[in-house]
């Protein structure tokens, strides 16, 4: 009976994964979407960022200006202070001396103004009538003045009569010109014990100037707008102003305060000019934000760029799993089914078990019972048992005859995580079999050489950048932004450590890049040469060379990476002639001293070069980890790993072994392994030398007559 089968063409396969055109929009639409909601939430981040950063600044200048007011607010306290003392102390003299001298008054003045040479007067006023200064010269206008007809501070002046405290008022204008600060101190004087009444007032005059450079406002002046005033505490309407702009409240200014014993004083400070609104680096600041947040997206949108394509290669798997003429099934750790084909299905006897969630050992059952096993029929059991066993050994497969009378091969591979995946080839016809078997080996040739030269080609672009990236500094556009940087030397300090940072970072991702895309070239590389070994393509250069020329380059070359690694490389060789293609025998010396340090952490890696009559033997022996015994014959094997886990240590593609041992072989030697676990491995390239070719019988008695 002709069976027939059912085909599926690329056709149909193709109209299945294909992205139709509205499709491919949509998807780019809602990419666009994402991309800027993330665009605008970075964006906040970053003017969040910002304003921290603002805030941090502005904290530290306005701490900086605390600390400044402060010390200025000590030297005004401590002068003022000092002042308001020995004030005090010479009322004192005049309250017990009411009747005191015009020339006793003189001399304690005069010692007053020696201890502060910016006082202009001292008056004594009884009855709140000037009739002594000192010094007289220059103040004569001052004698006969009645303080209680100023109206400027006649009314503080009363406050201050009423409680007994003192005063300072100012600045006004003095009569010989220039400005000044009046102090005033009520006196009085005992009349009998426990009574006290006003004998007067004494006043003092300072040189308003003098006072400010004394205690160093002008100097604190030039850095900021300053405020200095006297607040009433029950009337806001009588605060005076004895220094600056009562402005400056209106911008947050610092503010501290002063208790005197004559007064309440109001300290207040901001920068020249206020607050700044940004800090001094904010451009170089968001230029730098403004770099990740394009980088990111541009990451971001790269990134779902490859899940698309993920998807679209999901969906071609899918559509290629049931386009397969095979049976493929797949089951979770708890052997339920989670994928098939149709094929698989019409392999397993089209039971009603072979359903998603169904149990394999119960779909093997049914088979069993309903005798579509031919090779059970009679010993079910039996046939159970040993078909069980083959889901936990991983190199397991087993030829089935169906019921129809076909033979399939039946692969059961458990995974890492306990699932196992089956294929189920129909191997009716063995012809057909292996021609299909060196069909796919062929293409898979073809494909690792396609897709490794296709891979070298953006590889090398991406490895000519990041070089060019690591030395960023030797750019025209980064040195002409130094000059620019360096026109202006009160930002260069501040600006040129964060582009050298920013600078030293690049660098590192590039050197990082660098090694990592050196790295997969060699792997790319490694996969060329095993497709030109697998497919018989690989040429040979063969010419005559010495094994120095051979070995010593390859020992200049490797060295550095050796001893960076903290391990000793030591050269021993005979020199000797060889008929090799030289690159390609360094490229197995380079191969084998690049694993001999990977598998070395301590110790020495020595090469050594021997020969004898008929071979040339190239050995690297390492004190690395070594070789347990039962991959010693898999090693030269391709894709052979000793650890294939996934979290293995020492990556690879487990090509370069077997490449070396197929170039030694295609020179006529052979690459052979010893290797004692936790010792150290010895890896020896055999190569035979080139044999004598016979003298003919004119250079034989050409030979003769030189010797003779």
């Amino acid at each position: 009976m002709t069976r027939h089968k059912k085909t599926r063409t690329p056709r149909n396969l193709t109209t299945q994964v294909s992205f139709a055109p509205h499709t491919q929009l949509r998807r780019l639409l809602g990419r666009g979407l994402l991309v800027g909601m993330l665009a605008a939430v970075m964006i906040a981040i970053s003017y969040k960022i910002e304003d921290l950063s603002y805030q941090n600044y502005v904290r530290d200048l306005k701490l900086d200006a605390t600390v400044n007011v402060i010390e200025v607010r000590e030297r005004i306290e401590k002068d003022v202070f000092a002042r308001i003392l020995d004030m005090n102390a010479l009322a004192t003299v005049i309250a017990e001396n009411p009747d005191i001298s015009r020339t006793d008054f003189n001399v304690k003045s005069a010692e007053f103004m020696l201890k502060y040479p910016e006082i202009k007067a001292v008056a004594a006023a009884p009855g709140q009538v000037v009739e002594m200064v000192f010094p007289l010269r220059g103040n004569e206008e001052l004698l006969g003045t009645d303080l209680r007809a100023d109206e400027t501070h006649s009314a503080r002046l009363a406050t201050s009569l009423r409680t007994g405290e003192g005063m300072i008022t100012g600045p006004v204008d003095l009569p010989g010109g220039g400005r000044g600060l009046k102090m005033f101190k009520p006196i009085f004087s005992e009349i009998d014990a426990g009574r006290q009444q006003l004998w007067g007032v004494l006043a003092i005059t300072l040189d308003y100037d003098a006072f400010l450079a004394k205690v160093g406002i002008p100097e604190f002046e030039g850095r900021y707008d300053l405020l200095i005033r006297e607040v009433s505490p029950v009337d806001p309407a009588r605060d005076e102003v004895l220094f600056g702009d009562p402005q400056i409240l209106d911008r947050q200014p610092i503010e501290l305060a002063f208790n005197f014993p004559f007064g309440h004083w109001e300290f207040a400070a901001t920068p020249n000019g206020g607050w700044p609104l940004h800090r001094p680096d904010y451009l170089i600041g968001w230029a730098q934000r403004g770099f990740l947040i394009a980088l990111s997206l541009i990451t971001l949108w790269y990134v779902m760029s490859l899940l698309d394509r993920r998807r679209l290669a999901e969906k071609l798997l899918s559509t290629g799993i049931e386009a397969l003429d095979h049976g493929f099934v797949m089951f979770d750790k708890d052997r339920r089914l989670v994928a098939f084909n149709n094929k698989y299905k019409q392999l397993a006897g089209g039971s009603g078990m072979v359903r998603i969630g169904a149990r394999y050992e119960d779909i093997v059952k049914a088979n069993l019972e309903a005798g579509l096993i031919p090779d059970a029929v009679g010993r079910e059991k039996e046939w159970y048992d040993e078909w069980s066993k083959r889901l936990h050994i991983k190199s397991a497969d087993k030829e089935q005859v169906l019921a129809d009378g076909r033979l399939i091969r039946a692969y059961d591979r458990p995974m890492e995580d306990g699932s196992v995946v089956g294929l189920r080839i129909d191997i009716t016809d063995l012809k057909k079999a292996q021609i299909a078997a060196e069909a796919a080996n062929k293409a898979k040739t073809d494909f690792m050489g396609v897709l490794s030269h296709e891979l070298r080609t953006p590889l090398t672009v991406i490895l000519g950048h990041a070089q060019l990236a690591k030395n960023i500094a030797n750019m025209p556009v980064y040195k002409k932004l130094i000059e620019e940087i360096d026109e202006s030397p009160e930002t260069r300090d501040k600006i040129m450590p964060k582009l050298e940072a920013v600078n030293g970072q690049i660098t590192k991702m590039m050197e990082a890049l660098e090694r990592s895309g050196n790295h997969l070239f060699t792997l790319i590389s490694e996969i060329l040469d095993f497709a030109k070994i697998d497919s018989g393509t690989l040429s040979m250069d063969m010419a005559d060379v010495r094994t120095a020329g051979i070995v010593d380059p390859v020992v200049d070359q490797m060295r550095p990476m050796v001893e960076q690694k903290g391990l000793a490389l030591t050269v021993e060789r005979e020199d000797g002639d060889l008929h090799a293609d030289t690159k390609r025998i360094q490229q197995v010396m380079i191969n084998l001293i690049s694993n001999a340090s990977k598998f070395t952490d301590t110790g020495t890696i020595s090469v050594r070069v021997t020969q004898d009559d008929e071979n040339i033997f190239f050995s690297v022996k390492d004190t690395g980890i070594g070789i347990p015994e039962e991959h010693l014959a898999k090693v030269f094997e391709a894709f052979h790993q000793v650890d294939s886990t996934s979290g293995r240590k020492y990556g690879g593609t487990g090509l370069g072994l077997a490449i070396s041992r197929d170039i030694a072989r295609a020179h006529g030697g052979d690459l052979n392994v010893e290797s004692v676990p936790g010792e150290g491995s010895t890896f020896t390239m055999t190569l035979p030398r080139p044999k004598a070719t016979p003298l003919s019988e004119e250079e034989a008695d050409v030979v003769e007559a030189m010797v003779a």
